[in-house]
C-alpha cells in the first residue's frame, strides 16, 4: 500500500481544532473522515497521481503537496458542513436576531478563505514539478521549430 488514509486524516485533523468527534467510536470517526475525503477528492481537479483508494489507503504514493491539498479540501468540506448545520441555520427561522446571520457571514468568509487557500496550493502544484517551475520556454521553442 502506497499512502495510508491515516496520513491524510492526520494532516486534516492537524488543521482544525474540533471536538466534533469526541465520544465517537473509531469506526464512526473513520467513516466520517472517509466521507470528507471523498468530497475533497472530487475538488482536486488534475492530480498527477491516481487518487483511487481502498479501505487501507491510496493505490499510489502521494507526495506531501498532494496530501496537503487533500487535507485543505477536506477542511473546506468540513467547514461547509459546519456552517450549514441546523444549529446555525435554525435561529434564522425562529427569531429576528441578526447576530446569528453575522455568525453565518463570518463562517462563510472562513469557508471562502479555506477554498482560496486550497486553490492556491493547487495552482502552485499545477505549475511546478518537484517544487521547480515548469519550463514553459521549452514549449515556445518547440512551437518555433514547428513554424519554420
Amino acid at each position: 500500500m502506497a499512502t495510508p488514509l491515516q496520513k491524510v486524516y492526520q494532516t486534516f485533523l492537524s488543521k482544525i481544532l474540533e471536538d466534533e468527534w469526541q465520544g465517537w467510536s473509531r469506526e464512526e470517526l473513520e467513516a466520517d473522515l472517509e466521507m470528507l475525503l471523498a468530497g475533497a477528492v472530487t475538488r482536486f481537479k488534475f492530480p498527477r497521481k491516481s487518487l483511487e483508494w481502498n479501505s487501507e489507503g491510496f493505490i499510489e504514493d502521494l507526495d506531501n503537496e498532494e496530501i496537503q491539498i487533500l487535507a485543505c479540501y477536506m477542511k473546506v468540506e468540513w467547514l461547509n458542513r459546519t456552517i450549514l448545520c441546523w444549529e446555525n441555520v435554525k435561529p434564522l427561522y425562529e427569531e429576528r436576531d441578526f447576530s446569528q446571520a453575522n455568525l453565518l457571514d463570518k463562517f462563510d468568509q472562513m469557508l471562502k478563505t479555506e477554498q482560496k487557500t486550497a486553490a492556491q496550493l493547487e495552482a502552485v502544484y499545477y505549475r511546478s514539478i518537484k517544487r521547480k517551475p515548469f519550463a514553459y520556454r521549452k514549449l515556445a521553442e518547440q512551437g518555433d521549430k514547428g513554424i519554420r
